[in-house]
């Protein structure tokens, strides 16, 4: 008789559960019809409101991302990706319907803050459902590279492309409506195709019972190693997330239209797409080549994004920003799926949820206050200032790996079934002597 964890182990070393491929083409659906967000400014302002109801309403719906990411952190490690996936993608559906047809600010309001909370769930699931089934860090990799380079750029390429074409015909509500019908169509596809509980850590790894308990925020907050990549995550990430906030405002200082913002965000999109199969195989093997992460790449890819944002700063021309913004993306794509490996390695089994709630909160955080540091240096010093913060925050971001290797060294210091992926090691080292990482003693 076969064993359903066996057989969920055998799908983990020779090809991808069926989870992760739902939950891949579910976050695929939801990121290309992710309209709501890049959109809301536009939709607020055509109800007539001022542009003081436009910034409290874009505010409200960054609280409520940030506050969602642990939520939905929270909610996973809880109840498992189905239950979490159906109940947030069935509240964001309804709620984005309600919004179309808002008018006043208090339900543009109401409506964005509960839209945040909900918006981005398949995020920490996903990063979670990573963590918990998949042991390998190649492929790890791999998946972080197709979900962060090719997803998000598909994504981005439509909601930008697609999204404005469809404005320009049908309105803005229209597209509140559209992805209403792309989080409804993925709650529909969790309840129905994703197993309950299916959201467990493979069984090639043991780990102590107080391994596997729930620690609560208090105790993930408590791991320096997770606080010292939140710090160093979210200077990255205001530094990369300039091209939504600054890129906007610099082109528009440049005398550049919307229309040739759309320009450079494509090229963004394209490069990502392009990029990412050239850059997975590369970034699978440096992933695979030791046990402790490669924060020697995470550096430099944030260096590099910082720079190549600091260049978008200098540039007057739309040829200039799209260079800019597309020399931009392999750093972002290295730094994610690092990054991501990370918090796949650093996570405690039954706390994947809450880890990667904790560490996807920074994309939110950022995206409020990229526009705040924009602004201010933009109206106090020009496109040199903008520059030269750009820089400053993204090397404090590089900065902070060097505190995060020591705390990671220490970790490693520990009994080696403190580790989630250290179990398989350790067991080979003692039946041969030496490591072999990936490999299994036969069971007798």
């Amino acid at each position: 008789m076969s064993d359903p964890n066996t057989s969920s182990h055998s799908s983990c070393r020779h090809g991808l559960p069926r989870v992760i491929w739902l939950l891949l083409g579910g976050n695929l659906v939801v990121r290309a019809a992710g309209f709501a967000y890049p959109f809301m400014a536009f939709h607020v302002a055509g109800r007539g409101h001022a542009a003081g109801a436009v910034g409290a309403v874009l505010a409200a719906f960054g609280v409520g991302w940030a506050v969602g990411q642990l939520a939905c952190g929270w909610l996973v490690d809880r109840t498992g990706p189905r239950a979490t996936l159906a109940s947030t993608m069935l509240v964001a559906a309804t709620v984005l319907v309600l919004m179309a047809q808002a008018r006043s600010v208090p339900a543009l309001l109401i409506g964005a803050l509960v839209t945040g909370v909900v918006y981005d769930a398949p995020r920490p699931v996903l990063g979670a459902a990573i963590a918990e089934m998949v042991p390998d860090p190649a492929r790890r990799a791999k998946i972080d590279a197709w979900r962060f380079g090719w997803i998000v750029s598909i994504g981005r390429a439509i909601t930008g492309g697609v999204g404005g074409l469809l404005a320009g015909w049908s309105g803005v509500p229209v597209l509140f409506w559209i992805n209403a019908i792309a989080c409804a169509m993925l709650a529909l596809l969790a309840a129905c195709c994703i197993p309950a509980r299916e959201h467990r850590r493979s069984p090639a790894v043991s780990e102590p019972v107080a391994q596997t308990a729930h620690i609560g925020y208090r105790g993930a907050f408590s791991d320096a190693r997770l606080v010292l990549l939140l710090g160093s995550s979210l200077a990255t990430l205001t530094a990369v997330r300039g091209l939504y906030a600054a890129v906007p405002m610099l082109m528009a200082d440049s005398g550049l239209s919307a229309g040739e913002f759309g320009w450079a965000q494509l090229a963004n999109a394209v490069a990502g797409i392009g990029l990412t199969p050239v850059m997975t195989p590369w970034l699978g093997r440096k992933a695979a080549a030791r046990l402790r992460p490669r924060l020697d790449i995470l550096a430099v890819a944030g260096v590099w994004t910082a720079v190549s944002m600091s260049g978008a700063a200098l540039a007057h021309t739309t040829l200039g920003f799209t260079v800019a913004t597309a020399v931009c993306t392999p750093g972002e794509i290295a730094w994610f799926v690092i990054a991501a490996g990370i918090v796949h390695r650093i996570a405690p089994p039954a706390n994947g949820g809450r880890y990667h709630g904790i560490w996807s909160m920074t994309l939110a955080i950022a995206s409020v206050v990229a526009p705040i540091i924009a602004s201010y240096s933009l109206i106090h010093g020009g496109h040199r200032l903008v520059a030269i913060v750009t820089v400053a925050v993204g090397l404090t971001g590089a900065a902070l790996c060097l505190p995060l290797a020591r705390a990671l060294r220490r970790s490693a210091s520990v009994p080696a079934l403190s580790h989630p992926e250290a179990a398989p090691l350790c067991r080979t080292r003692h039946v041969t002597g030496h490591e072999q990482p990936g490999h299994q003693p036969a069971s007798r």
